[in-house]
């Protein structure tokens, strides 16, 4: 189905003006006034007010008692439980290392149905909020770190497509998290945890709340402190499948060196060098937050709202030692006597050759410090509501290399005068030559995000099955972001760190429109329409279509479909320069052997230059959402939902060498001499004088596509007991039927459902669920939680043969304790049984992280007083 063909229903309804709706309003009689339900009310999924919704959207509500029975101590450890969004592209600090390419330092991102993090929308209290300083490799996000566990009243979570309710980047849905307010008296929560191992892996989190009530207005001020220790990949008996090896070249032999005597020399010429050991499984931070939420009723029709939030986090992120390559003089005084000796068995003293580590692991120290200010009025105009507002959101971020990042050309020239020794990792040197060669590096950056909202909803006209509601509105936006890494990173001048600069701005300003339509008395639907225009791209209009039949009172069947598009993000658009290696074959059939020269026909490969820049010439990404389900109340205690979903996404944006390269060998893209010929910003190709491609100038291109579909189920059994105390039975769990994906227009499509896949090993499992118990007696409450994520296929760099990576199963519970009115204690233990991950040879740490971790069993222990 088109986008078009769902704008048919739709034309009618957007051709009437609003100044006759509200005539109509104005004309509506006693009946339609007692009919009316609480105006204010407004669930995610639609921006209508005033209707029940019930069954209409497949959302789900998670409180803050839920996430804090179930033992999460932060946003992004809940999300990444949530059966819809465990799988690729949600990614959270834990495991992360300090290198330019995994996540940045310190920060959490959603993907909803694996779509990725910049297809999902995050909104707070039903607004957006801009996005992070640093983008995860080509992907925008939002950072929900900077969104305190503890100022969250409830989330919800939309999971079908809400481009045309939201704007272009809900295309997989929305997670909406609406903070806590209205809150009166006083309320301190401390709690401390730790895991069971006899690392210190500690975890603390102080929350006072406040709620200040006058006459007409309440003011809500929550401040919230957390902070945990590290835990590294050597606390915990990892099954490492792959280790890395150093060795020193001298006179075309490889030779160990004397330090790994004590572990095993590889063919007795290489030392084994365990670089995962040097991870970290749960990173340390200290972050502090600061909430206000503010309403002042004017008079009876019209109230004045505000919202502020601080979030300072700091932090580290941890990888191994930097590998590096030198060549050192023969007669240089740091070569060692071993060494030496093998170098004059041919009576001359050659330049030797050394691929090692340096001593010290890589570590990472980022600051993030983001703002966000809203203020706005709502009100009302006869029987039509009306609501606008201005925010204003800003983060700041810093990341310094503070240890293990040396300075290539300090290092060169140290080798070169014999200050600093190569050999034995590096470890013969003193603090002092080790520190005069590193270097800070450090990589700043700035997001920014302006925005002006308005929407007045209320009844259009009467039908002979009820009025049709409607919400008319528009925003404005204006974003700038910037991504500043130090020259010395971005010339590629430090060892084992990449780089990557952007900054751009935009505008943009959307219009859109929404229609409740009762057709029958038991059949209804929800119409949508949007047009979002940004200034460096153009706009598009996207429709949605929603339909409701209560075929009982208890038994809701419900259908939609929309469309969505997703504008480049400005990392894409603005993107400086990124240096990296690359290779091309050069075999008689490669499609790229005309760019190969003598050395490329003589070795059979080049490697080569490539650089990276962001392309203004990119269109939108496409996306067609269906869904279809059911909602049944099968007993006043016993609810069931089920929902099939499928998104088709096209036109995905990617890096792509490939493209650039197909250009240059048909003439398209300019092949030169020199990279001054090429100009500032062109795309194209670089060779020497022997004909060889030694520099590689390429971008971001829409080249990808996606296909998934698959099946959400939940349900919920509630039961009474005189004796015995209330029992809520849950489960909810989502199983994929597909997941293919075609890199390039041209290329296959590949199945990764069910199976580790591509460099990083990320996992999309085919069924995820969650399920327990709930149970209330009296003063006491507990919870027993199971998290399950099916078996997968090991990855595409399996070790030993190992071909599939086991289920895992864990069990998560609480016991809470009303003390007295105003005093409750709650004990939380996740990974009750203190379950491994199973093993995965792929993932060099053995285990597949992304949706698996090594924490084990964690208890927590929370205090809380009102007063």
């Amino acid at each position: 189905m088109s986008k078009w063909s769902l704008l048919i229903p739709l034309a009618g309804l957007t051709l009437s003006p609003v100044a006759i709706a509200m005539q109509q309003a104005n004309n509506e009689n006693e009946q339609q006034q007692e009919a009316q339900i609480d105006e204010n009310i407004q669930v995610t999924g639609s921006r209508l007010k005033g209707i029940d919704m019930e069954g209409a959207n497949p959302v789900q509500i998670f409180s803050q008692e839920d996430l804090n029975e179930r033992g999460h101590i932060s946003v992004g450890s809940f999300l990444k439980d949530l059966p819809q969004a465990a799988t690729a592209g949600t990614f959270t600090e834990n495991g992360g290392v300090g290198g330019a390419d995994g996540a940045p330092a310190g920060s959490a991102g959603v993907s909803l149905r694996g779509l990725g993090s910049s297809s999902t929308l995050v909104l707070v209290n039903g607004r957006r909020v801009n996005v992070s300083s640093f983008a995860n490799g080509a992907d925008s996000f939002v950072n929900v770190n900077n969104i305190p566990m503890s100022a969250i009243d409830r989330i919800e979570v939309l999971t079908d497509g809400a481009s045309s309710i939201y704007g272009s980047d809900a295309i997989a849905g929305v997670i909406n998290f609406i903070m806590r307010k209205d809150f009166e008296g006083h309320e301190v929560s401390i709690m401390y945890g730790d895991d069971t191992d006899s690392s210190d892996g500690s975890r603390y989190n102080a929350t006072y709340v406040g709620g200040f009530n006058t006459k007409n207005s309440n003011t809500t001020v929550i401040l919230d402190y957390a902070s945990q220790n590290s835990v590294f990949n050597s606390d915990r008996p990892i099954t490492v499948t792959f280790e890395s090896s150093t060795f020193v070249d001298i006179d075309g032999t490889e030779y160990a060196e004397p330090y790994c005597n004590n572990g095993t020399p590889v063919a007795n010429s290489r030392c084994d060098y365990d670089y995962v050991i040097q991870r970290v499984v749960q990173p340390d931070y200290d972050n502090f937050g600061a909430t206000l939420n503010h309403y002042y009723r004017l008079n009876d029709r019209t109230e004045f709202f505000a919202e502020a939030m601080f979030q300072q986090n700091e932090g580290h992120a941890y990888d191994s030692g930097a590998a590096f390559s030198a060549t050192i003089p023969g007669d240089s005084s740091v070569i060692p006597e071993w060494a030496s000796e093998l170098n004059q068995e041919d009576g001359s003293a050659d330049p030797i050759y050394i691929r090692s580590r340096f001593p010290d692991r890589r570590t990472q120290e980022y600051t993030d410090t983001s703002y966000r200010l809203l203020a706005g009025l709502r009100g009302e105009i006869g029987y039509w509501n009306w609501e606008t507002a201005a925010s204003y959101g800003k983060s700041e971020s810093e990341i310094l290399h503070t240890a293990g990042f040396y300075s290539v050309s300090a290092v060169d020239d140290a080798i070169a005068n014999g200050t600093f020794d190569p050999f034995n990792l590096g470890r013969n040197n003193d603090a002092s030559t080790l520190a005069s060669l590193r270097t800070l590096a450090p990589r700043n950056g700035e997001s920014e995000l302006f925005s002006f909202d308005f929407n007045i909803a209320g009844d259009l006209f009467e039908l002979p099955a009820g009025y049709v509601k409607s919400v008319f509105g528009g925003e404005y936006r204006r974003e700038e972001l910037f991504d500043e890494p130090a020259a010395i990173a971005a010339n590629n001048g430090v060892f084992a760190l990449g780089a990557s600069q952007a900054e751009a701005d935009r505008s943009q300003y959307a219009f859109y429109s929404e229609f409740h339509l009762p057709l029958t008395q038991s059949l209804d639907a929800i119409a949508a329409l949007r047009y979002d225009h940004y200034s460096d791209f153009g706009g598009d209009v996207n429709p949605k279509l929603s339909l409701r039949w209560r075929a009982t009172d208890d038994l809701i069947f419900r259908a939609s479909a929309s469309t969505g598009f997703r504008a480049p993000s400005l990392t894409q658009l603005g993107a400086g320069t990124s240096l990296s290696a690359a290779y091309i074959n050069c075999t008689p059939d490669d499609p790229y052997v005309s760019l190969c020269g003598t050395s490329g026909n003589e070795q059979g490969e080049l490697e080569l230059d490539q650089e990276t820049l962001g392309n203004l010439n990119l269109e939108a990404e496409q996306s067609v959402a269906y869904n279809i389900g059911t909602s049944w109340n099968i007993t006043d205690t016993w609810q069931l939902t089920v929902d099939y979903w499928r998104y088709d996404h096209e036109d995905i944006v990617d890096i792509d060498a490939n493209t650039t390269l197909d250009a240059c060998v048909a003439g398209n893209s300019p092949v030169v001499n020199t990279v001054s010929e090429l100009g500032d910003n062109e795309f194209g190709c670089v060779v020497n004088a022997d004909g060889d491609l030694v520099f590689l100038r390429t971008g971001y291109f829409n080249v990808g596509e996606q296909k998934t579909d698959g099946v959400d189920i939940r349900t919920d059994y509630s039961l009474s007991t005189n004796s015995y105390g209330d029992f809520n039975l849950y489960a909810s769990g989502t199983k994929t039927f597909s997941y293919e994906r075609k890199l390039t227009p041209e290329s296959e499509a590949e199945d990764l459902l069910g199976r580790l896949s591509g460099a990083a090993e990320i996992a999309r499992p085919e069924f995820v669920a969650d399920f327990g118990v709930e149970w209330e007696l009296s003063d006491y409450n507990a919870n027993l939680n199971g998290h399950y994520v099916s078996s997968l296929g090991d990855g595409d760099f399996k070790f030993g043969g190992n071909e599939t990576v086991d289920a895992w199963l864990t069990w998560n519970a609480s016991i809470g304790y009303q003390f007295n009115t105003n005093h409750r204690f709650l004990l939380t233990v996740r990974n009750l049984l203190d379950e491994e991950p199973p093993y995965a040879s792929s993932p060099t740490n053995g285990y597949a992280s992304s949706v698996h971790d090594w924490l084990g069993r964690q208890v927590s222990l929370r205090y809380t007083v009102n007063f």
